[in-house]
């Protein structure tokens, strides 16, 4: 088709189509001229009849010789026109010599052999319609000279013809034309179709090569008893064998053992399709996934495609893998714990004995955003890896997000089983962590869910495990917690307590109260901490230590904070003596964008001198968000306020944080003044804050003094300000506004008792934030 093209080829097909049948036509024609003499011998027209027989035998011998010298599939255009202008010269020259042989002899032949004539004239055409069926052109001008002989007939022989017979032959030999050219154009029909049927196959197969030479995929085909045949070079070299060993091998052999094999196998015995079965082989010693489709075929093989998808297959598991797993540790996430649970309480029916372990890292946010989150990360790793090692290969470790992590036991025989793990997890996480060449020093509390033999739901045991948890928080970290059901009571007390706090804040049931400080030097006052009361309606008076932390955790300590900052500094404004308010700020506080508003709105409604107001600031704090929170005590400064750093030394970095921002004064925490008299290292510390503060231009504040021995020591070293029961107890709103003159001093002697000093001194953590 490239070298001749559409037409030329068209004419190489009808000609081959016709040489094949040539010479048995050839040998027919001479055969019926030779016969044409005999049956006219001993007539006088026998004389003509013998040369003209000679020449139609000399025009068929020459169409018999073209036909020998014809090569069907040549690709010379040359010899093909050359060919079939010769042939064409040849079949009409002995069209010519019929015509006349017919005029001449075929009257003769009919008085003397009328049903020879008829057989003669049938042959004749039949075979000549038979023969040129490929080839319209001399067909036709065969079909038109015997129309001329019967034309002339019907004029030479008017006693046997009549008109009627004219037009008879002129009728049929238009119909034989006709059904010639229609003939001829169902065989260039079939022509074109075996053209498009071989276009479509030569594409078919340039694409199949382009296929097995450039695409993932490869074919393959398999005989009636499941063995390959047509192997490619593809198949062979993905297999890791030569394709001459993959030759007449059964396919099924070839794929690993197992139930997708056996699946392969029914599937070929049943001859039935099947698509994107997924097997394992091991090519060239390495584990790979292959996929193969099959349909079956006509002749008992079946063909398919065969699909390498190992890197899909990879891809697919580590997707899965990071859905159910931690990309930070590697523990089972919280996804993959969750569904474990629910399917090991489900247990088939059955309920198992296993235990939850709650498990959050102490104080992981100070280190967090101290030494910074790539250091929190490499801790929680550490962190995870000593859970692994501490735990049994059949229970299931997971981190459920930031630094909470959960320990699935299962086979759990005993409490004490539980216990000795939790212990094991607590004492491990108490040693030094070494993180980056840095020393952190984290501990962990561990929160025990145990399942009896009645069994739990998932959700329930979660929630028992974490109610343990805050147990464990409760009573000093670095410790575990079972649950206990006196929890349930605690958690619903804690529920109804917040749901009474919201009221409280709606309805104002709070009031302030403040604790005098006084001068070490004059002992005169010099300014009072606010602290809070709750006046529950029912429960009665309410001290920080209970609400504050509920507060905080729902955020209500934003709008209750808020109040006490307006209501401490409109009351400052009324007092008789113009001492100092000190208000503190809790971390959520320091997070509300309203903060610098509100405290502005607050001094310029009292109209009160702005450094009256004492913003006091603990180290935790500070910790959370250090640079935005540095940026709001600069904020504050320009308010004119003072700031003061309160709970010194109990917090983390406090040399950075007075590097990082001038405070006005610093405040000794009371766990130092409360045993300084006793022990030689709290002395220390108290006096080198002091000489510290000193260095640095600050004031000190010593909180929590209650003996006359501990204000005398503060006032010989140096200490500028104290608080403390010893110098009075935190004064109601009446009572602070009045002068001092008119106050009763409280000495050592008017001393509350000790449990009731330890249920009404609460930190400034507990006082505000």
């Amino acid at each position: 088709m490239a070298i001749l093209g559409e037409r030329n080829l068209l004419l190489a097909w009808r000609l081959r189509e016709l040489t094949s049948h040539l010479p048995s036509l050839c040998a027919l024609h001479s055969f019926a001229a030779v016969a044409c003499v005999v049956a006219l011998w001993g007539h006088p027209a026998a004389t003509y009849g013998l040369p003209w027989a000679a020449m139609i035998a000399l025009c068929n011998f020459r169409q018999w010789r073209l036909s020998l010298d014809f090569y069907p599939d040549t690709i010379d255009v040359t010899h093909l026109h050359k060919f079939h202008r010769e042939l064409q010269i040849a079949a009409n020259t002995e069209t010519a010599f019929w015509v006349l042989g017919a005029v001449v002899f075929f009257p003769t032949l009919f008085h003397a052999h009328p049903v020879f004539f008829a057989v003669l004239t049938a042959g004749l055409l039949a075979s000549s319609v038979i023969a040129y069926r490929s080839m319209p052109a001399p067909l036709t001008s065969y079909l038109g000279g015997a129309m001329l002989a019967a034309a002339v007939l019907s004029f030479t022989m008017r006693d046997e013809f009549s008109w009627p017979s004219l037009v008879l032959a002129l009728v049929f030999g238009y119909a034989l034309i006709r059904s010639t050219r229609r003939q001829g154009r169902q065989f260039e029909q079939s022509c074109r179709e075996q053209f498009d049927q071989q276009r479509t196959a030569e594409t078919v197969k340039l694409l199949l090569h382009e296929y097995e030479a450039s695409s993932s995929d490869w074919l393959w085909e398999v005989d009636e008893g499941n063995c390959l045949m047509n192997v490619c070079e593809r198949f062979g070299h993905a297999a890791g064998v030569d394709r001459d060993f993959l030759e007449g091998r059964e396919l099924v052999g070839l794929f690993d053992a197992g139930p997708a094999r056996e699946r392969l196998a029914t599937l070929l015995l049943d001859r039935v399709p099947f698509r994107d079965l997924a097997l394992e082989i091991t090519a060239g010693g390495e584990k790979r996934w292959w996929t193969i489709s099959g349909n079956p075929t006509s002749d008992g093989s079946v063909r398919g495609v065969l699909r390498d998808v190992t890197e899909s297959r990879q891809t697919e598991q580590r997707v899965a893998r990071m859905a159910r797993y931690d990309q930070l540790t590697e523990l089972a996430n919280r996804h993959l714990f969750n569904e474990s649970l629910t399917e090991l309480l489900a247990g088939n029916g059955r309920r198992r004995r296993i235990a939850l372990l709650y498990i959050d890292l102490d104080h992981f946010k100070s280190v967090n955003d101290t030494l910074g989150h790539h250091v929190g990360d490499g801790l929680v790793r550490a962190a995870a890896r000593r859970i692994l090692g501490v735990v049994r290969e059949h229970d299931l470790a997971a981190r459920l997000g930031g630094d909470e992590f959960a320990v699935l036991l299962t086979r759990v025989s005993n409490l004490e089983t539980v216990h000795q793990c939790a212990e094991r997890i607590v004492d491990a996480m108490a040693q030094p962590f070494n993180i980056d060449g840095q020393t952190v020093r984290v501990s962990a509390s561990v929160g025990v869910g145990y399942s009896p033999d009645e069994g739990v739901d998932g959700e329930e045991l979660m929630r028992r495990a974490d109610l343990a948890l805050y147990a464990a928080k409760r009573a000093g970290r670095s410790t575990f917690a079972d649950y206990d059901p006196s929890l349930n009571h605690n958690e619903h007390a804690r529920r109804n307590l917040e749901l009474d706090l919201r009221t409280a804040i709606a309805e104002g049931q709070f009031t302030l109260v403040y604790q005098p400080q006084v001068c070490l030097k004059t002992g005169e006052w010099t300014g009072k901490e606010t602290l809070v009361r709750w006046e529950h309606p029912v429960r009665g008076r309410i001290l920080p230590g209970e609400f504050i932390d509920i507060a905080e955790d729902t955020g209500l300590i934003i709008p209750l904070g808020e109040w006490i900052i307006r209501q401490a500094i409109e009351e400052a404004a009324s007092w008789d003596e113009p001492h100092r308010i000190a208000i503190n700020l809790s971390p959520v506080q320091m997070c509300n964008p309203n903060l610098v508003t509100v405290l502005t709105n607050a001094i310029a409604e009292a109209q009160i001198d702005p450094q009256r107001v004492e913003i006091e600031i603990t180290e935790s704090a500070l910790m959370h968000d250090s640079e935005t929170n540095v940026e709001l005590l600069h904020r504050l400064r320009d308010l004119g306020v003072r700031i003061a750093l309160d709970d010194f030394g109990t917090g983390y970095s406090s040399l950075n944080y007075l590097r990082a921002f001038p405070f006005d004064k610093i405040k000794i925490d009371r766990c130092f003044v409360s045993e300084m008299l006793e022990r030689a290292d709290c002395r220390a510390i108290v006096r080198n804050v002091i000489m510290l503060a000193r260095a640095l231009g600050m004031e000190t504040t010593a909180e929590g003094v209650e003996t006359k021995e501990q204000y005398d020591w503060l006032r010989r070293h140096g200490c500028l300000e104290a608080q403390g029961y010893y110098i009075s107890r935190p004064l109601e709103s009446e009572m602070a506004a009045r002068p001092a003159a008119s106050r009763e001093e409280s000495g050592p002697d008017q001393l509350p008792a000790p449990e009731q000093i330890a249920s009404n001194v609460h930190p400034i953590r507990c006082q505000l934030a």
